[in-house]
């Protein structure tokens, strides 16, 4: 299967790595909201969020790149945690709608960088089990990260979960 190929397990590593930013975002963000006494406040900013990843996604399709898959996930990973950095720092909350949004433009390229070496990664008949360990990965780092972001807000403040996303990321494209 998918898991003697080699790379593949790597690239599984990148994957939860990742997605555990993805994780931090969603409960960092609900804690930015809720720590100003506008907990629906969260909804709106993750929204932005995932307009510009919906964007970001847009613009990666609509043209060809001309360097390899590996590069380019290893870059939009280290953009993704340069972006999640910055907004750890954002303290108005028009500034952060206004980074988060940013910050999001790069999320959906990755995870279409992320298909695509997974697609490329495994023989053709390993295909549909290669796409069940991503999605498995996938939301793996995301239920880490929910948790471990739990567990942060418990004595730290959202700035901290959001740093936390950044790192993650960040490590992921140095795996990358």
């Amino acid at each position: 299967g998918p898991l003697a190929e080699p790379g593949f397990v790597p690239l599984m590593t990148v994957v939860l790595c990742f997605s555990t930013a993805f994780g931090f975002v969603e409960i960092g963000v609900t804690a930015y909201a809720t720590e100003r006494g506008l907990p629906a406040l969260a909804g709106l900013l993750l929204g932005l969020m995932s307009v510009g990843s919906a964007l970001g996604g847009l613009a990666y399709g609509s043209r060809s790149w001309r360097f390899a898959l590996v590069p380019q996930f290893s870059l939009l990973l280290a953009l993704m945690g340069a972006g999640l950095a910055v907004l750890s720092f954002a303290g108005h909350a028009v500034a952060f709608a206004a980074l988060g949004f940013f910050a999001g433009i790069v999320m959906a390229p990755v995870l279409i960088v992320q298909s695509m070496l997974v697609a490329k990664s495994v023989r053709a008949e390993h295909t549909a089990e290669a796409f069940t360990w991503s999605a498995s990965a996938l939301l793996a780092g995301v239920g880490i990260g929910l948790g471990a972001g739990g567990v942060l807000l418990e004595v730290y403040r959202s700035n901290a979960a959001l740093a936390s996303a950044a790192a993650c990321a960040l490590l992921a494209a140095l795996l990358a």
